[in-house]
């Protein structure tokens, strides 16, 4: 609360006490009491503000709606409805399709935002473990698919997608990405793609780097064998020209996402 960086004038002047304090939240949001040694955290699944206006509190605006322009210089209102109108372009007084400035330029409901938020209160290390895996659960819930086609059906893909992995990932790592929607532009290599969920200091063992051996990453079930990578920049469009990965390890640092494009084969 209050607080700016160095880039920030000494001493800063705070004018405006609420909305300066509100910060862009799309992960999660936390307060940590150093007398308990404890942690309270909020992961969210949506783009939300947040702020602590008051010691021990922790608020999160989860949708803003302005009926009247604010005279900040749009000429509008903030006034989102659920047809998707609004008060673009018209006339200053004029604004709306019914003569009332803010009714969206239609009459219907306001835009509702929902979303959810999991509660995590612990000791400090363990509610940092808790809250990062829970965030990445929270906004990579696992993604259904469906194909047309019986159990003779040879267009069916035989991989056995829910055994991919041999066993668990480090704690702290993520696959982000495993797909072939690029092999055609790639001489047939896969996007492979992993993210530690850790920045560094977060936690005393699982922000630390982590090491993977891709050569043993699929399991005998998946039927795909890992024959090489090559690591590339975060979208893959070139070779990444300071790598230093040899494959097959592969080691993460904190906060890292390193993408790779990848030969498989049938195991």
């Amino acid at each position: 609360r209050d607080e700016r960086g160095p880039t920030y004038p000494e001493p800063y002047l705070m004018s405006e006490p609420v909305a300066g304090n509100y910060y862009p939240v799309t992960l999660l949001a936390a307060l940590d009491d150093a007398e308990t040694d404890t942690e309270f955290a909020v992961a969210v699944d949506t783009a939300l503000g947040a702020s602590s206006l008051r010691d021990g509190s922790l608020e999160f605006m989860v949708h803003r709606r302005v009926l009247d322009d604010d005279n900040r210089g749009v000429q509008e209102p903030l006034n989102e409805t659920m047809c998707g109108c609004n008060d673009i372009n018209a006339p200053p007084g004029q604004m709306g399709a019914h003569g009332v400035e803010g009714d969206g330029g239609c009459l219907c409901d306001g835009l509702t935002v929902r979303g959810k938020m999991w509660l995590v209160y612990d000791a400090t290390d363990d509610a940092r473990a808790a809250r990062r895996v829970l965030a990445a659960r929270l906004n990579y819930p696992p993604t259904l698919g469906f194909v047309v086609g019986g159990a003779s059906d040879t267009t069916v893909p035989a991989v056995n997608v829910s055994a991919l992995v041999d066993g668990a990932l480090p704690p702290n790592v993520q696959l982000l990405t495993f797909t072939s929607n690029y092999a055609s532009w790639h001489d047939g290599q896969y996007l492979l793609r992993f993210a530690h969920l850790y920045q560094v200091g977060e936690h005393p063992t699982l922000a630390q780097p982590a090491t993977i051996d891709l050569s043993n990453l699929f399991s005998a079930a998946s039927g795909l064998a890992l024959l090489d990578a090559t690591e590339t920049t975060l979208t893959a469009n070139q070779p990444k020209p300071d790598s230093t990965f040899v494959f097959p390890t592969l080691t993460i640092a904190p906060m890292e996402v390193r993408t790779f494009l990848v030969r498989v084969a049938a195991a």
